[in-house]
């Protein structure tokens, strides 16, 4: 699943290339990506005709901002599979393409979702956390609301295993599996850890790790690990899988210690990956 660098990823790249730029036509190739609305023809109805003024993201989610008298955000939910490209009309449709923008210049934004979990939303207005979509979405982990101090007050009232708490979009914004293995590992914590047994000093190192990591997420554009799917809208996998520490590594030495890396199985056949020397 696309989480935080891969959705920053996007953005970054779609402001350089679709904003100033209206959407001509929005094309829905399966209904199913517009469930939110009434119908896809309601959905081209708010988006059709617009200048993209900004893109955005909060979380995993990638947003276009849009003019006119009643302004408009587009949310592109990527769900398990989702990606962006941007491409030549010309280019031959793909299999997994759900959406598609024709864009004033003549080129496609394309939404592609092989599993199809992911959708697109239109709601009035750029003030995104008043959504009933991140209405109650915790902070961007980048962002300056996001710090040691809150981390240990809203731990302290969750029994829950560190790296169910991680990814909880209540608590934190944009973490997934993948960045929650890896943080928990920099900061030198047990992910099956209770997360209202954390000292001060354990939640400012886990506050670090966050940054770090999803800093350097950020600047390898992302991760395309073996489970994946994630490109960017140019077609290009991302870099940081190979430097992840433990996250799809189960059995192999640790890069710190040389002890096996452990798999332990959570909830929905998932699995924490963790150094059982280096990680307490």
């Amino acid at each position: 699943m696309p989480e935080l660098p891969e959705a920053e990823t996007i953005r970054c790249q779609l402001e350089r290339e679709i904003v100033g730029k209206a959407v001509r036509r929005l094309q829905l190739h399966d209904a199913r990506a517009a469930r939110e609305h009434e119908s896809p023809e309601e959905l081209a109805s708010l988006v059709e005709g617009r200048k993209i003024q900004g893109v955005g993201r909060r979380g995993k989610a990638p947003l276009l901002f849009l003019d006119g008298k009643k302004p408009t955000t587009l949310i592109f939910r990527l769900g398990m599979t989702g990606l962006l490209r941007v491409v030549p009309a010309k280019e031959p449709l793909e299999k997994s393409i759900v959406a598609t923008l024709t864009l004033s210049d003549g080129k496609h934004l394309r939404f592609l979702d092989q599993r199809k979990f992911g959708g697109l939303i239109a709601r009035p207005g750029h003030d995104v956390d008043g959504t009933p979509e991140f209405d109650h979405y915790g902070p961007e982990p980048l962002s300056d609301d996001f710090t040691p101090e809150y981390l240990k007050d809203v731990f302290s009232r969750r029994s829950a295993k560190l790296e169910m708490v991680l990814m909880d979009q209540h608590v934190i914004a944009g973490i997934g599996k993948i960045y929650a293995d890896e943080i928990c590992f920099q900061a030198g914590l047990r992910p099956g850890r209770s997360a209202r047994r954390l000292t001060k000093p354990m939640c400012e190192r886990l506050w670090r790790a966050a940054r770090e990591v999803l800093s350097e997420g950020i600047d390898c554009r992302g991760s395309s690990a073996r489970d994946e799917t994630f490109l960017d809208i140019y077609g290009m996998p991302g870099d940081f899988q190979d430097r992840m520490c433990v996250y799809q590594r189960t059995g192999e030495p640790c890069r710190v210690c040389g002890t096996p890396i452990r798999r332990t199985r959570i909830a929905g056949g998932r699995g924490m990956h963790w150094c059982p020397e280096c990680q307490k």
